[in-house]
């Protein structure tokens, strides 16, 4: 069966080697991965979400997916893998293992962490009831016969959306550039510092601040760039990742259906005191993301799609699609992404450690830095993410948790083994 793209098309037209749009899914384990109740667990997974059993095809210039009969791919490894490829016979989706961790690679085109979420509930389910033989709780778990809705299915992104008025305009204003002057020297792949703060005593800390977790994260790391930058030009602007299917009214979606906050650190809030600084950040969370203001960047978004479809060739369309990310990036400095509490229920005492690795939330060599949020087990994780060796960036971060007093561990350095992926086009 062919399906129409539609909320896929801009990632696919922005989608570049540098810039695979891409995520890696990692799930330590209290124990060691068995390889065969794993492919066992994928198969009757993937029974229940056959929207993501599918390959990408290319006809006459136009993009569409189609289902893709080949299982989709188990590999016993910890190296990144390369999504759409021949050796993933297409499949833009994957699972690896090594020793205790499970890895679940994604592309953004095709689903994004609110939209693979149900599907990581239900393979947990699959292979932790199988591997401990034991009974666990289904609430919240989607089983492999259970019928699929068309909520799950229908893209809400193409709906009509009437001209609406936004609270203020989003900052579309120049943010300061890391990459500017030689202060970063950019490189292919990222380093990843994972830090780990107790739940309890940050969310202490939030609600005497009259703060959030993503909004607390998102201002500290503005106050870490211009701690290191206090006579920047341009002020350090944080693009805080949000959930449009509340808004869509379309919790359900398995599609990509990310927007942004724009959260600038203008000079003049050094001299306010920091639960001041804090409610400023939060406001600005809250007024972008009322319902009114994402659905206008879907009703923008259907204008791109409106228009894309009067360039004639794929090459056009990425050209126009790369300058309107081009100008985008130019307004941002950084980037935040919470994906939430894991609440797994069950599942969760067989879990010691949840992460979610993006390629990049916006084009890696335009916005060279992301702290990517997850909480588990009394611990809230952020993966500081950069793509560049300079460690001035996350020891400036750290020296501002000691500054506040709040406890926290670096678990360790890695370089990330995010996907890549190859797209027929």
């Amino acid at each position: 069966m062919k399906r129409e793209l539609y909320s896929e098309l801009r990632t696919i037209y922005e989608t570049t080697d540098a810039d695979p749009h891409t995520f890696r899914i990692t799930i330590k384990l209290k124990d060691i991965v068995d390889g065969g109740l794993l492919r066992s667990a994928v198969d009757l997974t993937m029974k229940r979400y056959p929207y993501f059993c599918v390959r990408l095809c290319a006809e006459e210039g136009e993009l569409f997916f189609e289902d893709n009969p080949a299982p989709v791919p188990v590999l016993h490894s910890k190296e990144r893998t390369v999504l759409g490829s021949e050796e993933l016979d297409g499949h833009l989706l994957a699972f690896s293992y090594w020793k205790n961790r499970l890895y679940l690679d994604a592309y953004h085109g095709l689903t994004d962490g609110g939209g693979i979420d149900p599907l990581i509930r239900t393979l947990l389910y699959y292979y932790l009831t199988s591997f401990y033989e034991t009974e666990l709780s289904t609430e919240r778990i989607r089983l492999s016969d259970s019928p699929v809705s068309s909520d799950e299915w229908e893209d809400p992104a193409r709906h009509e959306i009437p001209a609406g008025e936004r609270l203020l305009p989003k900052w579309n204003q120049d943010g300061f550039q890391l990459e500017d002057g030689g202060i970063v020297h950019l490189m292919p792949d990222s380093v990843v510092y994972n830090i780990r703060i107790p739940e309890d005593e940050f969310m202490r800390f939030n609600i005497s601040n009259d703060g959030s977790p993503a909004a607390i994260a998102a201002l500290l790391l503005a106050e870490t760039i211009d701690a290191l930058h206090p006579e920047a030009g341009a002020p350090p602007v944080i693009a805080m990742c949000v959930n449009q299917r509340k808004a869509l009214q379309a919790p359900a979606a398995h599609q990509s259906l990310v927007g942004d906050v724009r959260l600038p650190y203008i000079r003049r809030m050094r001299h306010l005191p920091f639960s001041t600084r804090t409610t400023c950040f939060r406001g600005m969370v809250t007024i972008q993301t009322d319902s009114d203001m994402i659905l206008e960047d879907i009703r923008e978004y259907q204008e791109l799609v409106r228009y894309l479809k009067t360039l004639e060739t794929y090459s056009e369309r990425k050209a126009y699609c790369t300058e309107q990310m081009r100008r985008l990036s130019g307004c941002i400095t950084a980037i935040v992404s919470y994906v939430g509490k894991a609440g797994f229920g069950d599942l969760e005492q067989y879990i010691q450690e949840y992460e979610a690795l993006p390629s990049t939330a916006l084009p890696s060599m335009h916005v060279p830095l992301t702290i990517e949020m997850s909480a588990l087990h009394g611990y809230f994780f952020l993966n500081f993410i950069q793509y560049f060796a300079e460690d001035d960036y996350v020891s400036m971060f750290i020296r501002k948790l000691r500054e506040n007093n709040i406890t926290y561990d670096v678990l360790n350095e890695a370089q990330a083994r995010f996907p890549r992926v190859e797209l027929p086009i």
